[in-house]
């Protein structure tokens, strides 16, 4: 397989190449209590606990908008 610059490694899946965004649709704030109810709703797993909040992972957001829908302090925003 041809890997093209647009193209970053997945720590996700071995072997996989996943297209790279070239900004993240959304981000947590500092306003996370770090709850965790953002977690489980990302269908790729593209949120994990952080040092003080949860963060997003750039490469695998798809921009759904399921995170937002259930953050109890609106601390994820969607980045233009």
């Amino acid at each position: 397989m041809k890997i093209r610059p647009e193209m970053v490694y997945s720590h996700s899946s071995p072997r996989e190449f996943v297209k790279r965004r070239s900004a993240m649709a959304h981000k947590i704030t500092e306003v996370c209590v770090s709850c965790g109810a953002c977690e489980p709703e990302c269908p790729v797993h593209a949120i994990s606990q952080g040092d003080t909040t949860y963060v997003i992972d750039a490469v695998k957001c798809t921009d759904c908008g399921a995170c937002v829908e259930v953050c109890p302090v609106q601390a994820i925003i969607k980045l233009q």
